[in-house]
């Protein structure tokens, strides 16, 4: 396995903490998720490949617009559940994406919340053109895809912020920024137990940077999407943002 050592426990861990208290947004959030990205891809497409598909509620809403699915996803706990509720046109697959070996071209690709992964400074940019060129390799000749990568300015203005994710204070949620390694964490604890928390470390792109690695890659962009930011003062999400003041 080529990623770093924090991301079995994380997201097993985090799928643990949704799934025993049904901590986890209602279906009609993913449907709604699944039309914005009709709409981002502008295009008829059916082949989908999607990397850290997680519990697989956006590959089955796609599924359900006629689209035929293949997901990718580390945890074996999460590829359990998702196969067990998985679609007929949804097939899950349980590997590392650096390292899975997959037949076919893709009309379309999704990657959302997770690029950046990897914690060697000296290995972190290898690893994401590596995934970057692995994308490009999937895709079909006219394919599309779409990636979600946090960006810096964002991540360093809400540092230091907590939040309860679900609403009830069983479950603590806090954001910080590492200004000298260039990365947003994560870190989720429940209640009184904060010795024993979990991070995600993702490091963050601006556009520019973004644009230099698709190069590099053999990628090219066609088009950005903000992806909105949490207003903590006003304790409201906002859908429409800037691009240098949207989470991703």
């Amino acid at each position: 396995m080529m990623q770093s050592n924090w991301e079995n426990a994380y997201y097993k861990r985090q799928f643990e903490m949704m799934t025993s208290k049904s901590n986890y947004p209602e279906s009609s959030f993913f449907e709604k998720e699944v039309l914005l990205l009709l709409e981002q891809v502008g295009r008829p497409f059916t082949t989908v490949l999607e990397l850290g598909a997680g519990r697989g509620e956006i590959a089955n809403g796609l599924a359900r617009q006629n689209k035929d699915i293949v997901t990718v996803e580390l945890v074996e706990e999460i590829c359990e559940y998702a196969k067990k509720h998985a679609h007929p046109n949804v097939q899950v697959i349980c590997d590392d994406f650096y390292t899975v070996k997959l037949n076919g071209d893709f009309d379309l690709i999704l990657y959302l919340d997770g690029f950046g992964v990897g914690n060697d400074d000296d290995q972190l940019l290898l690893l994401q053109l590596l995934l970057l060129q692995r994308i490009y390799n999937w895709l079909s000749d006219d394919g599309y895809a779409l990636i979600d990568i946090y960006q810096p300015l964002y991540w360093q203005k809400v540092a230091g912020k907590e939040m309860y994710p679900f609403g009830t204070k069983d479950i603590i949620r806090k954001y910080d920024y590492d200004e000298g390694e260039n990365r947003m964490t994560d870190t989720w604890w429940e209640s009184g137990q904060e010795n024993d928390s979990i991070t995600q470390s993702l490091a963050c792109y601006s556009p520019e940077q973004i644009y230099a690695l698709c190069e590099t890659a053999g990628l090219q962009i066609t088009a950005y999407y903000p992806s909105g930011a949490m207003d903590f003062e006003k304790g409201d999400y906002q859908k429409v943002t800037a691009l240098d003041e949207c989470l991703s």
